[in-house]
């Protein structure tokens, strides 16, 4: 039995016939320098997981193409109870908000969930925000499978589903989430590139990548079955190049803020499956001590956001607290926290 890179999806093997011809350059930063092949994905014919020099990011040395992936999301969600890739939804939105919550401050909030299922985790935190005084929240779901989406009417919270990004008419917006989507998309930087930009002056972007190519390696040399999810999974993005993202986009998508960069939430609940759960806890916490020395944290998360124009001009020193009121997150598990100099709530657990 193979461990699997998630728990809600398996990779399959790929044909000759369903793959792209392989190009020299990176697919997320288009870096022309070689690649260093770091991982076997699969056999005859034979996919590399590369590293890129330039960016930090690993990708597939092959493709799928359109069909491929049209046939293999067909039934991405087919035999799950929820759309998003995280035991407890609720959960999950009180973990974004810890972190994006403090810039989530006007009475009117649009939201951009991109690849974001049927829209579970946009509209859990539609429901924080609603809960806490926002007055009306507008989710823009982007997905394959948006028609899956399954909405009550709600006071205040409206959601239009799209099956692209290019259907979305709003340029921008308070709060785009791209969680667990990222490393699906074959030739990503323009895609990155159109997400950040539609961040509007002021808001924030949530991303969460697989960040597990260190820990596959191990498995690798060991000569244990493993399994990278791949042809759904194409990238592996972890600390190395979230951090650079900022300003490897700065021409295209303009100037952005790294306000948070860790090791990802944790998916699996003690509840669902305790051993996971525990396994994925011991992973992640030597990060905390050890820092970017330590890669075997399994998955990354970042909160990115815009200056507003104000915020451009003024830098926050460490430890001043942000002016206006930050609606407390209920039943969030404590954890001091303090990111990029500005004084936070405290936080859900998430190691």
């Amino acid at each position: 039995m193979a461990v699997n890179l998630t728990k809600y999806h398996a990779g399959v093997h790929v044909k000759e016939e369903d793959l792209l011809s392989a190009d020299f350059r990176c697919p997320v930063c288009l870096g022309e320098d070689e690649r260093k092949r770091v991982l076997l994905l699969q056999a005859e014919p034979d996919v590399y997981l590369l590293k890129c020099r330039r960016c930090g990011g690993y990708s597939a040395s092959r493709l799928p193409t359109e069909e491929t992936l049209r046939r293999y999301y067909g039934g991405y969600y087919k035999h799950l109870d929820t759309t998003v890739t995280c035991d407890n939804p609720l959960t999950f939105a009180r973990h974004v908000m810890a972190y994006a919550g403090p810039f989530l401050r006007e009475r009117s909030i649009s939201i951009l969930d991109f690849g974001g299922g049927g829209g579970d985790l946009s509209r859990a935190i539609a429901g924080l925000l609603l809960a806490s005084g926002t007055s009306n929240a507008q989710i823009d779901l982007v997905d394959y499978n948006s028609n899956l989406s399954r909405m009550e009417p709600t006071a205040g919270l409206a959601l239009e589903p799209h099956q692209t990004l290019a259907e979305v008419k709003e340029k921008q917006f308070d709060l785009v989430l791209a969680s667990a989507i990222l490393e699906h998309i074959p030739f990503l930087r323009p895609a990155l590139i159109d997400l950040l930009s539609r961040v509007k002056p002021g808001g924030v972007f949530y991303a969460r990548t697989p960040s597990a190519a260190s820990i596959l390696r191990i498995f690798q040399f060991l000569r244990l079955p493993y399994d990278f999810t791949f042809p759904a999974h194409v990238h592996d993005l972890g600390q190395e190049f979230w951090e650079q993202v900022p300003r490897l986009v700065e021409a295209e998508a303009g100037t952005l803020q790294l306000i948070s960069s860790r090791p990802s939430v944790v998916e699996t609940s003690f509840l669902h499956n305790p051993i996971r759960a525990i396994a994925a806890y011991a992973l992640k916490a030597p990060w905390y001590v050890l820092g970017s020395s330590y890669r075997l944290v399994g998955g990354w998360e970042v909160v990115i956001r815009r200056p507003s124009a104000a915020s451009e001009r003024t830098t926050l020193q460490v430890g001043s607290t942000l002016p206006e009121y930050v609606p407390q997150i209920p039943g969030s598990v404590s954890q001091p926290s303090e990111i990029a100099g500005e004084k936070l709530p405290r936080s859900a657990k998430s190691a």
